[in-house]
């Protein structure tokens, strides 16, 4: 009984350990390095929360359509340590950013860099890899 105990434990701590190193994903995986891409848009919604921070924006497209793209950039902890706050970015102001495109196309990049409304640029999330 003790050793079976013993397992069970053994078990349990390991899959406590590896599930969040499965659930993560490389840049790699994701983005494509060699598809920089810079828009301007009008912020849409902020998503504030582990693991990865996401800002929304519409950008107009060639033909004028609204599109709504998301930006993913690093935890929250990661970007405060480099100057975020919840309040330098917000619902309507309008910014440029920088990053890599994702592999399949979609609207949704991996953000470097947010030029706010004021000329100061913050750290969204890593070069690419």
């Amino acid at each position: 009984m003790r050793v079976a105990s013993c397992v069970f434990a053994i078990a349990v701590g390991l899959s406590l350990v590896l599930a969040p190193l499965r659930a993560h994903h490389s840049f790699a995986a994701e983005y494509d390095g060699k598809k920089p891409i810079q828009l301007q848009g009008v912020v849409t919604k902020i998503d504030w929360e582990n693991p990865h921070v996401y800002v929304y924006i519409d950008v107009k497209d060639e033909s004028g359509k609204t599109v709504n793209w998301a930006l993913e950039g690093h935890p929250p902890n990661t970007l405060r340590r480099t100057g975020w706050t919840r309040g330098a970015l917000n619902v309507g102001d309008t910014i440029s950013v920088t990053g890599w495109r994702s592999k399949d196309d979609s609207d949704r990049i991996a953000g470097r860099e947010i030029t706010l409304p004021d000329g100061k640029k913050l750290f969204l999330g890593p070069p690419s890899e």
